[in-house]
């Protein structure tokens, strides 16, 4: 067994809350408070609903929960549900490097597995880091091998099959299998043709969970995988460093419920905005200065929820309009005459130089011309919520808020939120899972 695939197989048996990094237990249970709200969030939409009557017809009851629902299901079936939900919005945690969303594909299968096993929330946190710490590093492992860009579903695959690995048990030769397996039966999905063409299949999210806890269910049976990509010369340094440094540190937080590289233009007609008092009634036309990735979202007018969230358009002008991008701008006003009427008055333009910065920055700059006279041009600005251009403290915290509190009502959002702060101290993890189905 080569080097690389011990150092990966032994983290995963070995890894401890007691021992790792503290600033990345912090950052685990970040990530975990904010694919809560954002799972929570994505119940209410058309996805979500239709996934959850399939998975429901498909799977039958089982022991795992699905968000929102009173029923249970087969750890799968629950697994493809609440993963689906968990990025229906698009307001889920991202990582620069892996141009995609860890938390949305893994938490979902490591949550599925746990209740089902009944673990500790101790237990159930360190999975979940493991499967964040294997799965970034399979999507950089990803992105560097395979010309095409694939989607998180390709990678995130195997970050949920090892932390579904470790819940169950696996021994070390049949980890390596559950990898194969996840790898082989993962969504090579073609991303950019989703960009072009926004449907519910997104980053396929729902199906790369779904994949990464039927591996690791396979592989407990016997069933066999071909070496994963973890098997490749550029693994060595990745494994190396796992249980020394802590790739979790580095997600990102969406303050918008958008595709990520529609944000960076969001906090820029923000910034404008908040400096120079402006009204989206005065304004004449809007010049976006972005990177290519951004230029190719849709400007077309949305005709659902998908159409908005991928778009460059409607996000900067519903910002402008609401001073939002939430929930209800992309459920509820995709036909809104005040923002389509902005929509009309948007130009973009690529600037080479965010090209070279991508996907480590995600950078625009925004002009807005008024009716009065006014030009206005906003600093070079890049998305928040990045690890080095973070939320604050409050600023996540009030995003839980702001993401629950309209469906689970405020005395439950804040309840929930306290028990996430403490979760490692749970003796079953169904004490969560109880609060996460519906009243």
């Amino acid at each position: 067994m080569a080097a690389k695939i011990e150092k990966l197989l032994s983290y995963v048996e070995t890894e401890s809350l007691g021992t790792c990094n503290p600033d990345a237990i912090h950052s685990v249970k970040e990530a975990l408070i904010d694919i809560v709200a954002s799972t929570i969030a994505g119940s209410q939409t058309e996805a979500g609903k239709i996934v959850k009557n399939f998975a429901s017809h498909q799977w039958g009851r089982g022991s795992s929960t699905v968000f929102r629902a009173s029923e249970k299901l087969k750890p799968t079936g629950a697994t493809l549900v609440n993963a689906t939900m968990a990025n229906a919005l698009d307001i889920d945690d991202g990582h620069r490097l892996v141009k995609g969303h860890p938390g949305a594909v893994i938490f979902p299968a490591v949550l599925a597995a746990a209740e089902e096993y009944g673990v500790t929330g101790e237990e159930f946190l360190t999975s979940l880091l493991i499967g964040y710490e294997v799965g970034i590093r399979a999507g950089i492992l990803a992105h560097e091998l395979r010309p095409e860009y694939h989607c998180t579903g390709s990678w995130g695959a195997l970050g949920a099959a090892a932390g579904v690995s470790r819940i169950i048990g696996l021994s070390a030769s049949s980890l390596e299998h559950a990898l194969g397996i996840a790898e082989y039966h993962s969504t090579y999905s073609p991303m950019m043709r989703c960009i072009d063409h926004p449907s519910m299949v997104k980053d396929g999210i729902g199906w790369g969970s779904m994949t990464g806890i039927s591996s690791a269910y396979l592989a407990k049976d016997g069933f066999t995988g071909i070496p994963s990509l973890f098997s490749s010369e550029l693994a060595e340094e990745l494994t190396n460093e796992l249980g020394r440094y802590y790739r979790i540190q580095h997600l990102y937080f969406k303050p918008h419920s958008c595709c990520r590289w529609a944000q960076s233009a969001i906090e820029a007609i923000r910034y404008i905005t908040e400096q120079h008092s402006i009204s989206y009634t005065s304004v004449e036309k809007i010049v976006i200065h972005t990177f290519s990735e951004s230029a190719r979202l849709s400007h077309r007018y949305p005709r659902n929820t998908e159409e908005a969230q991928y778009n460059l358009s409607f996000p900067a002008a519903a910002y402008l309009v609401f001073g939002e991008v939430g929930p209800k701008q992309v459920l509820e006003e995709i036909e809104n005459k005040e923002i389509l009427n902005i929509m009309d008055k948007i130009e973009t333009l690529i600037n080479p130089q965010f090209d070279g910065k991508f996907p480590e920055k995600a950078l625009s700059q925004i002009e807005i011309y008024t009716s009065y006279g006014g030009h206005y041009l906003s600093p070079v600005m890049q998305a928040r919520g990045d690890f080095d251009y973070p939320l604050t403290k409050a600023e996540k915290r009030d995003k839980f808020i702001w993401l629950t509190k309209p469906i689970v009502g405020k005395r439950k959002s804040e309840e929930l939120l306290e028990l996430l702060d403490c979760i490692e101290e749970l003796n079953d993890i169904r004490e969560l899972t109880a609060m996460l189905s519906s009243d």
